[in-house]
């Protein structure tokens, strides 16, 4: 690997432990304890990548980088600061780094965080997903009053084999918290397959799950292995866990008991070594309380449950959030986004988010497409008071559900099929809300 590297702190020994992991995975590195001597050595070399501490005595590091946003200079940048100090991210952030990573570095976190943007800055291929585990999770898009906690409970439960329940709103990360449980764990070489019990058909959700046989039924061409036997040796999450029906609710809680199960129509018990991670977005609770959950299935479930906060109880990771998806969709975009402007995060801060995560991203994304310079800024919002109907912000939104499944039942005149197709739920689904809500048809 011939990639360069610039260590920027004014800790020797630190620098000297920097040093020696990325030169043991084939970097070059080069060495500045200061920013005055940084500069000297970038206007000598060309660096692929720099690590940058913020606190230096001669030329700190907001000044560094000030300095090369002077000089329009584009190489990545990692900072690195203090545990959960994100004001000092934020900050750097603003000024043109491209992430940063929190002291005291573990070396591996360091060196996927390295690779990654490495590969990024080369235009390679990355998996949206793996940036946004690697960094979204363990990497600082965090506040320590909106997921710090859940961070450290994340940091205890992804080595053990435990089973996790996360709750949550819709759009709030839950699959993305699903997939960094697996990568931090003993399975991690292992596959991850996740499961929408809410958009499979009643009838064939047992053969998505447990595979079935030939001639098990009409249609069953051929034997077919489902996502538990796919799974084995990895991790499998069940998305919309609540929406499961009772008799795939009694397979499920034995598969989880006695690790084994049978395909449809099969009679052979198949043995598997498979996590579950399961989430949620209904109060499964109550649902046990009025039978429509397997009380023991939840018990089996519920070993180790994780709630994510909406994103409007953690608006101070919005900008995190921002930089991040901003070099997701201008790489997509093939567009050069260097950041945003102060009145840009001051108008996304209005926004209720609703939709949270996934409705930032969507903001961010028009955005990117309206841009025509290197920032983003409050023109390319809409007024959050004017939020449009559609079908992201009702597949989003829990707090206004009843409002908007009304709504999708009266513009398709009652029509259950077509208002699950705009809610972006499956029609069983939507008949459940119905129900919980009391709303005529």
């Amino acid at each position: 690997m011939d990639k360069k590297i610039l260590i920027v702190d004014d800790e020797k020994n630190h620098r000297l432990m920097l040093k020696i992991h990325l030169a043991e995975e084939g970097f070059e590195v080069l060495e500045a304890e200061n920013g005055v001597e940084a500069l000297q050595l970038i206007d000598e070399n060309d660096f692929d990548l720099i690590l940058l501490d913020i606190k230096m005595d001669i030329m700190d590091g907001f000044t560094f980088l000030s300095h090369m946003r002077q000089k329009d200079l584009h190489i990545p940048v990692i900072v690195i600061t203090a545990f959960s100090n994100v004001k000092t991210a934020v900050q750097a952030m603003k000024l043109g780094a491209v992430d940063f990573i929190s002291k005291p570095v573990d070396t591996d976190n360091l060196l996927d965080l390295v690779k990654n943007n490495l590969k990024a800055s080369s235009d390679e291929s990355i998996s949206g997903t793996d940036n946004v585990l690697k960094n979204y999770v363990f990497e600082g898009v965090y506040s320590e009053e909106g997921l710090g906690k859940i961070i450290e409970m994340l940091k205890m439960v992804a080595p053990t084999d435990a089973t996790v329940l996360i709750t949550g709103e819709s759009g709030t990360g839950k699959e993305l918290v699903a997939k960094s449980i697996h990568d931090n764990s003993h399975r991690k070489n292992g596959p991850f397959l996740a499961v929408n019990c809410a958009a499979l058909n009643e009838n064939l959700i047992e053969s998505e799950m447990f595979g079935h046989e030939k001639g098990a039924f009409t249609g069953a061409v051929s034997q077919k292995k489902g996502k538990f036997e796919l799974a084995d040796k990895g991790t499998l999450f069940l998305d919309e866990v609540a929406e499961l029906p009772l008799p795939t609710q009694a397979k499920l809680l034995r598969a989880l008991q006695e690790k084994v199960f049978e395909r449809v129509g099969g009679e052979k018990s198949i043995r598997t070594d498979v996590r579950i991670v399961a989430a949620t977005n209904r109060n499964i609770k109550e649902m046990v309380k009025e039978g429509g959950f397997r009380e023991d299935l939840f018990f089996r479930l519920n070993v180790f449950p994780i709630n994510l906060p909406p994103l409007r109880e953690r608006k101070s990771e919005i900008p995190l959030l921002v930089k991040f998806f901003i070099d997701k969709y201008s790489h997509s975009f093939n567009k050069l986004i260097r950041g945003y402007t102060d009145s840009y995060i001051q108008k996304l801060m209005k926004f209720d988010f609703t939709g949270n995560i996934r409705e930032l991203s969507n903001l961010v994304e028009r955005s990117i497409i309206l841009c025509t310079s290197d920032k983003l800024d409050a023109s390319h919002l809409p007024e959050p008071e004017h939020s449009d109907f559609s079908e992201d912000s009702a597949m989003d939104v829990r707090g206004n559900e009843r409002n908007l499944i009304t709504k999708a039942l009266k513009q398709t005149n009652g029509n259950k099929t077509k208002a699950a197709e705009i809610l972006g739920i499956s029609r069983r689904t939507l008949h459940n809300k119905i129900k919980e809500y009391e709303i005529e048809v």
